[in-house]
């Protein structure tokens, strides 16, 4: 929002936040167009850019969060970099998320607005809901291809290597997930994908799905599986149930 969209983010004119310094102070350092995303910019960029604001963070917002919410969010330790969420805080986030994220925004559009010129403000709510994005799958995808079998995991089609066909399908929805994690993603026909949408299949594919990791996790070498278990895969899918999305969805 401050680079791509220009929008100010301190509740004081004529100021800026120590984070949008960072931004902006990077972006003209190395030259990066106003309409360029995150996303977009070079791996090594992004790390750079998440180490600078991660200092200014460190410095101004954890401690301030864990103050102004007396402790009860989470607790942590700046010295290691430690953040650890107070467990029934983070069942209430799962359970509520979507109720949480709708209110977050717009609280938040509503404090852009009133710190930000009228010009710069056309459809910012949708500025503000549109943050995060969604990324390639492709390497995901070449994985996949090389370690399953190349057959849609819904229905079990035979699957063609050509990526028109074959698509990488989030088990739980992107949307709640707003994550790409290997143990999260499986391959499927293009039917499939297309009427799976932002459903949640089946309880009996979380079984199948179990069996699937384990085995991806012994020829597929992938950092994610280093947070992975099936308690917490099975717990996503419960709160994603709880958060609206259609359940027992099936070919």
């Amino acid at each position: 929002m401050v680079i791509h969209h220009d929008l100010n983010q301190l509740n004081t004119p004529n100021r800026q936040s120590g984070i949008q310094k960072e931004l902006k102070e990077f972006q003209l350092m190395h030259g990066v167009p106003n309409k360029v995303v995150f996303d977009r910019l070079p791996s090594n960029f992004q790390l750079q850019l998440v180490e600078r604001t991660k200092k200014v963070g460190a410095r101004y917002v954890v401690g301030a969060l864990y103050g102004d919410m007396e402790a009860s969010i989470y607790e942590f330790d700046k010295r290691t970099e430690y953040i650890k969420f107070n467990s029934s805080m983070y069942i209430f986030l799962q359970k509520y998320r979507q109720i949480v994220i709708h209110l977050t925004n717009y609280h938040l559009a509503k404090f852009l607005e009133k710190h930000n010129d009228k010009n710069k403000l056309e459809d910012v709510l949708l500025k503000v809901e549109n943050i995060s994005k969604r990324e390639s799958l492709h390497a995901f995808y070449n994985i996949l291809w090389k370690y399953e079998t190349k057959e849609c995991f819904y229905c079990g089609k035979v699957l063609s290597d050509k990526r028109i066909a074959t698509h990488v399908d989030h088990f739980i929805p992107w949307s709640y997930i707003q994550s790409d994690n290997m143990w999260n993603l499986v391959l499927s026909c293009q039917s499939c994908n297309t009427k799976k949408s932002n459903k949640l299949a089946k309880s009996l594919y979380l079984e199948k799905i179990f069996v699937r990791n384990e085995n991806l996790k012994l020829t597929a070498v992938h950092n994610d599986f280093n947070y992975y278990s099936e308690r917490k895969l099975e717990a996503l899918y419960e709160y994603a149930g709880m958060n609206g999305y259609v359940e027992n969805w099936s070919p």
